[in-house]
């Protein structure tokens, strides 16, 4: 299995997971022949998919939850937000169950470094984000040995961190292009309704409330909507400001494209110990592959390889499957452990090979 970007598809290529729309099955595992549906997926906002084909045939992405539970949370999210929004009221039980759901696989998930992203369209943006920041939120939790108790009251909190955005005008919220300043400064309030909104809720803990006001704040009182710094931030703030940005970074937005993960985790570490938590970056950074499985990357050699398995001691050798030589000609496929072969060295992410130009920085996190 890989994730390929919809223009990359061709018609010996089937999909390897499910693709949703509105919480309505769009393209169900197994089926093949995907390229025709190019078209249809871009319409929907849909750029990525994963599929299975000759070249990644065997090769596994794990996830730190089963693709049920996350479908069925960001369904549940969507659906709660969404009668939120019409009738001032949250039901917090099934979120709640939910919650427990995942804390659960998580715990039992042997620990390995997760290369799953989450697919969905710009409009379900909000629910697949508060979900895979959720999930990023709590693999940190459990490498500081939370209660469940602590884990629900910190997963709770993520699911509805960006409760805020569903009384944001969908204008400014989905715009394409640069934010102006107002906008940007409109947007960012996005924090304050939140909290606002879940005080008049008397089954939501203040400790998921100021989640919801306070994921923006960064350590070096940079952040919003108060200018937080040093022992103001919780550890639930520390925890859900990388879980958040790095989710941010890693997936396709109106206004940007995604960032390689190996990029994103950089941005994280460059700015560890000033606007993050070193330690906390740390724990989160070794559950993550630098080079997703499945992902294209291009060698020191100018061969196209798809990384196939993580050398967990050396996360940026990993184990790749070479298919395609420096003149872009197919080859029969072979695998090479990079531990083994020192002088070969990756250079290029997929991303950047198919943008031919490394990301620029966002506007907004």
């Amino acid at each position: 299995m890989r994730l390929v970007s919809i223009d990359m598809l061709t018609p010996e290529m089937k999909i390897a997971r499910a693709v949703y729309n509105q919480g309505a099955l769009i393209l169900p595992a197994g089926r093949s022949n995907v390229s025709r549906y190019i078209a249809n997926l871009r319409n929907m906002g849909i750029e990525y998919v994963y599929v299975e084909d000759s070249k990644s045939a065997g090769i596994e992405i794990p996830d730190a939850i089963a693709e049920r539970t996350r479908t069925s949370c960001k369904q549940l999210l969507q659906s709660a937000m969404q009668q939120f929004s019409i009738t001032d009221k949250l039901e917090t039980r099934e979120l709640e169950d939910c919650v427990n759901s995942v804390i659960s696989e998580i715990l039992k998930t042997p620990d390995v470094q997760v290369s799953l992203n989450d697919i969905a369209s710009t409009d379900e943006y909000t629910y697949t984000h508060s979900v895979s920041t959720m999930v990023y939120s709590l693999m940190i939790a459990r490498k500081l040995n939370y209660s469940e108790q602590k884990m629900t009251m910190l997963g709770m909190g993520t699911l509805l961190h960006d409760i805020g955005k569903i009384l944001i005008d969908r204008e400014v919220m989905f715009k394409e292009g640069e934010l102006t300043q107002k906008e940007y400064e409109y947007v960012k309030m996005h924090s304050l309704y939140g909290y606002q909104a879940m005080r008049r809720i008397t089954t939501v803990p203040e400790q998921v409330r100021q989640i919801a006001y306070m994921h923006h704040e960064r350590l070096d009182g940079s952040g919003y909507p108060q200018g937080l710094r040093g022992e103001e931030l919780n550890e639930y703030i520390r925890i859900v400001s990388i879980a958040d940005v790095y989710d941010a970074l890693t997936t396709d937005r109106c206004y940007r494209k995604k960032w390689p993960a190996n990029k994103a985790m950089d941005f994280l570490v460059e700015r560890s110990g000033k606007e993050f938590d070193p330690e906390l970056v740390g724990l989160f950074t070794q559950q993550l592959a630098v080079y997703p499985n499945g992902s294209l990357v291009r060698l020191s050699n100018q061969f196209l390889a798809i990384v196939s398995e993580q050398n967990r001691s050396m996360p940026l050798r990993p184990f790749i499957r070479v298919i395609q030589d420096p003149q872009g000609r197919d080859i029969t496929p072979f695998e090479v452990d990079l531990m083994k072969e020192l002088s070969i060295t990756i250079i290029e992410s997929e991303l950047e090979i198919s943008r031919n130009k490394p990301p620029i920085s966002p506007d907004e996190l």
